[in-house]
């Protein structure tokens, strides 16, 4: 049977058993890796050896394939790179093997710790315990080779030890007259019959080592943490989407057979939705570009007043897009403006803001302060496609910013890659109705009601 029809065969009985392994497992792009030693998961790609998939019988791949996918579901790939690859990957191990308890080899926090303090506890948590663990061994190796390499030092002149590599010498030498005496040598025919015997015990054999050395290698850190845990790494998209699976699953009561504290702990991987403002702090720090200018008000901070210190002069190029269609209230138009004005406690000079529904309204107005009234031009339909050409035209901007309802047909991406885009909805049902269709243009968030 072909490999990746075997691995078909497994998720497709999840389909009926197990369906938020099946959903989140199709999230993710099955591909041939010869040059990695196992499977290993990560920026949407579930890779793997072939040999490896081949060595396992039906019964071990069936749970190797189920301890990945719930790697996936917890987002352990997704979540922050982490410096030390090796404990990443064993603090994965045990969580899930904390939940899942599979016949797999895997250790679980007992045996890991020596305790049972440390029973079901989440990622990050093994990963600090692991890290305080390794460190405390560290230094307890340092101090034993410290000791050891005095004691050789004292050996290396005491008599007693001559003595006793002399003495080591003799009986070697006398072991090997003892090899070579005739009292020693087996019948011919014997020796090639015993000969025959053990290649065949060790052809058999070996197939049943490669077998446990190529599971051997998957469980062990040491020899796969850092290959297995290569792409890891923060990405929003994909857990978003796992996200959507968990929350679907949740919806229509669809666990299968997930124990009830297992579902809590999936649950509460889900990231509250966050406020909009913590949005465009994020939003404008990671377009933020800055300039470096050389004052003599501040002092240097490595020779004091003799030589003039520096400050950082922010110059983002800011679009907001305000939608001023008929389907906006006066309201949330307020709200918009009432935005705008908060970006400049963020740290930004300046801002062009654009009014638009089915084209653009007027000329963009600069403002660097806070503005309390402006005139609204539009309130006829909504189009945003006006609105992205305008940034394929003008590629001076850093980011752009559009505020709408979201009652609209979903644009056509720009062309200009350089500007961030970040949706801003008036409200949480519009930005649930809209979030993924936009996706592929820009970030989405949505202004809580109070």
């Amino acid at each position: 049977m072909l490999i990746k029809q075997r691995m078909t065969n497994v998720v497709e009985k999840w389909f009926v058993v197990e369906p938020l392994f099946f959903a989140v497992w199709t999230t993710h792009e099955l591909s041939i890796n010869s040059n990695i030693q196992n499977i290993r998961v990560g920026q949407g790609r579930i890779e793997y050896n072939p040999a490896f998939i081949e060595a396992l019988n039906d019964k071990i791949l069936y749970q190797v394939l189920q301890f990945e996918v719930m790697r996936i579901i917890l987002k352990h790939p997704y979540l922050r790179r982490k410096e030390r690859q090796s404990v990443a990957y064993t603090a994965s191990n045990i969580t899930i093997q904390e939940y899942m308890e599979t016949p797999l080899d895997f250790p679980n926090a007992k045996q890991t710790f020596q305790t049972d303090e440390y029973d079901n506890k989440y990622f990050e948590f093994y990963y600090q315990k692991l890290l305080e663990q390794e460190d405390s061994s560290l230094t307890l190796e340092q101090s034993a080779f410290s000791c050891s390499s005095k004691q050789n030092g004292q050996q290396s002149n005491d008599p007693q030890t001559s003595k006793g590599q002399s003495d080591q010498k003799t009986e070697d030498s006398e072991r090997q007259e003892e090899e070579q005496s005739p009292e020693k040598t087996q019948d011919d025919e014997s020796g090639e019959a015993e000969k025959s015997e053990e290649k065949s015990l060790e052809s058999t054999s070996a197939k049943k080592d490669d077998k446990q050395t190529k599971i051997d290698q998957y469980i062990d850190p040491l020899k796969s943490g850092m290959e297995n845990t290569e792409l890891w790494d923060a990405n929003e998209y994909y857990s978003n989407q796992i996200n959507d699976k968990i929350e679907l699953a949740q919806e229509n009561n669809s666990w299968g057979t997930i124990p009830g504290r297992v579902q809590e702990r999936i649950l509460a991987t889900l990231k509250p939705k966050i406020n909009y403002r913590e949005v465009l702090k994020s939003f404008r720090a990671s377009i933020l570009s800055v300039n470096r200018v050389l004052t003599r008000m501040k002092p240097s901070r490595r020779y004091g007043f003799l030589y003039m210190g520096s400050r950082r002069d922010f110059c983002t190029q800011l679009l907001f897009a305000v939608d001023v269609s008929g389907s906006v209230s006066s309201i949330d138009i307020q709200k918009a403006f009432s935005i705008i004005n908060q970006l400049f406690k963020y740290g930004i000079q300046s801002v062009d803001v654009l009014q638009f529904d089915a084209e653009i309204k007027g000329k963009p107005l600069s403002l660097k302060r806070a503005k309390y009234k402006v005139q609204v031009l539009g309130r006829g339909g909504t189009e945003f496609q006006p609105v992205l050409d305008y940034i394929d035209t003008d590629k001076n901007y850093d980011g752009l910013i559009i505020f709408t309802d979201g009652w609209a047909p979903v644009p056509n991406p720009p062309k200009n890659r350089r500007t961030r885009v970040l949706w801003l909805f008036n409200n949480e049902n519009n930005y649930e109705k809209m979030k993924d269709d936009l996706r592929l243009i820009g970030r989405s968030t949505f202004i809580k009601e109070n």
